[in-house]
């Protein structure tokens, strides 16, 4: 088994929703989150900024150590 996950922008809910059901009928579906966007809590708060530049070095950290190991 395989695993992708991938971060998608669309214009409205209904856009989404459409999307979503056309993905469960085509694949099995094991997490399906809406995230806010935080876009200008990027440029404008530093603590977030510096947050996530150590969630996303510790998430490659761990892809690394995935491929490494099996």
């Amino acid at each position: 088994m395989r695993k992708a996950n991938f971060t998608i922008e669309y214009d409205s809910d209904e856009q989404l929703y459409h999307f979503e059901l056309f993905l469960k009928q085509q694949i099995k579906v094991t997490d399906f989150r809406i995230i806010p966007d935080s876009k200008d809590l990027y440029n404008t708060d530093p603590i977030y900024k510096k947050m996530w530049k150590k969630l996303k070095k510790d998430k490659n950290a761990m892809y690394d150590y995935i491929k490494k190991n099996t």
